[in-house]
């Protein structure tokens, strides 16, 4: 017995992860056709083999890249809805539009904001993945189009005289919405010269949210 403290080794990070880290922010940087396996591998320390094994192809790596959150900003858009439809009910009333379009759009931009790594660059590296078409994101983007299918019970109580094909319209012109305001937030400041300058996270969602909510 020495009577010293063992030291806790810091847990290494795992392959897999590492190289869904370095494709991240390479992916959020520069277009799928630029990004190279190579660069990838080399950036992640591991072996060239190892995209093949873990992901079966660099349109597999840029898919996972984008399911790995794309899981998480999901599963707190219907936490947020959840929440506030069972608040809604304990106060006797409907979900209004603005609590409603709240819970889709306060994720992507709070995680805009977010000091966390890898949030704020996986939202960079999103407003990319929806133009990147040789990617073959249509199969994988249908995890969102689930999740909005949830919300759709509450606009049509919230709007009655609008049918299916009205709503999903407005859900496809706000997404366009949110989706230029996180990829070129900075640019209010040049479009307004110099008087807009970027706020808070709430304040910036506030805004979106009021624009959507007199769009729909």
């Amino acid at each position: 017995m020495t009577g010293k403290i063992p030291v806790k080794q810091p847990v290494k990070q795992n392959a897999r992860e590492r190289i869904l880290d370095v494709s991240e922010k390479l992916f959020a940087n520069g277009s799928f056709a630029s990004v190279s396996v190579r660069s990838v591998t080399a950036a992640a320390g591991v072996n060239l083999s190892a995209v093949n094994y873990y992901f079966g192809s660099k349109q597999g790596l840029f898919q996972a890249v984008y399911i790995r959150r794309a899981t998480l900003m999901n599963h707190e858009r219907l936490r947020l809805l959840y929440e506030t439809a069972e608040k809604a009910r304990a106060e006797g009333r409907d979900v209004s539009l603005r609590e409603l379009i709240g819970a889709m759009l306060t994720p992507p931009i709070f995680w805009l904001c977010e000091e966390k790594p890898g949030f704020s660059l996986y939202i960079r590296f999103l407003a990319r993945a929806y133009l990147e078409e040789a990617s073959d994101m249509d199969h994988v983007l249908r995890q969102e189009v689930d999740v909005f299918d949830k919300f759709l019970p509450y606009f049509r109580k919230i709007k009655p005289g609008l049918s299916e094909k009205d709503i999903y319209w407005r859900i496809h012109f706000m997404m366009g919405v949110m989706h230029h305001t996180i990829n070129h937030l900075h640019r209010i400041s040049l479009l307004s010269h110099k008087s807009c300058k970027s706020e808070t996270a709430a304040q910036t969602r506030d805004r979106l949210v009021d624009f959507c909510c007199d769009g729909f």
